[in-house]
């Protein structure tokens, strides 16, 4: 499993269970303040006198604040780790991608070499072959208008757009990954999709030759 997947995972983990709880205390109240003051027969009942409930309303307000800030935290506290991650890979002979989004199409730049991936045809996705397991630095760019790179089997996604540089670190589980556009750009959006072809390490470095000696 992907590290920015048990990332996404953990943050799941947490948040999940906090909006059913607040989701169910909503609901349950609702449901027992519509039982609770239902229409009946019989003489009208007196109005409430009461104005305000300072110290309820300042409770709840309270318990929200406290709530919104802990996932605040929790999100920042995992963003910071991917952010770690990617600091520790800049410096380590891992592979190195360069990635440019373009109406529609992406391509890869393997860096250090020849060697070049964009799709044959405006239609087929691109191939993004990378070694299994093993930390990939991006580094990512848009030549028009904001895209999104987003990996759905390792739950990561990271925007690109125009006069910027957008890095980060990224590892892959053996096999075949659909890769896809997150954020709409245009009447062709559907296109921007690409293929991750994730191989064990000899393999890959195999594939990188042969492409390498056909430059």
């Amino acid at each position: 499993m992907s590290p920015t997947r048990d990332q996404y995972d953990d943050v799941w983990s947490v948040f999940f269970p906090i909006a059913l709880g607040v989701f169910a205390i909503v609901v349950l109240t609702l449901l027992f303040f519509l039982w609770r003051y239902r229409a009946r027969t019989g003489p009208l009942r007196k109005p409430s006198e009461t104005v305000e409930g300072t110290l309820v309303e300042g409770s709840y307000v309270v318990v929200i604040g406290l709530i919104a800030a802990f996932l605040v935290y929790w999100t920042l506290f995992h963003e910071g780790r991917s952010d770690a991650s990617t600091a520790a890979a800049a410096g380590r002979d891992v592979p190195a991608i360069d990635v440019t989004a373009a109406r529609w199409t992406w391509r890869f730049d393997y860096r250090g070499t020849r060697v070049q991936v964009v799709s044959p045809d405006g239609d087929t996705p691109a191939a993004l072959v990378v070694p299994a397991d093993t930390p990939v630095r991006f580094a990512g760019h848009s030549l028009d208008v904001l895209h999104d790179f987003w990996v759905p089997d390792v739950k990561f996604q990271r925007q690109v757009w125009p006069d910027h540089v957008e890095q980060w670190t990224l590892s892959f589980p053996p096999g075949r990954h659909l890769g896809l556009c997150a954020w709409f750009c245009g009447l062709r959006h559907q296109n921007m999709r690409f293929v991750v072809q994730a191989l064990p390490a000899q393999q890959f470095d195999d594939w990188l030759h042969r492409k390498e000696a056909q430059k």
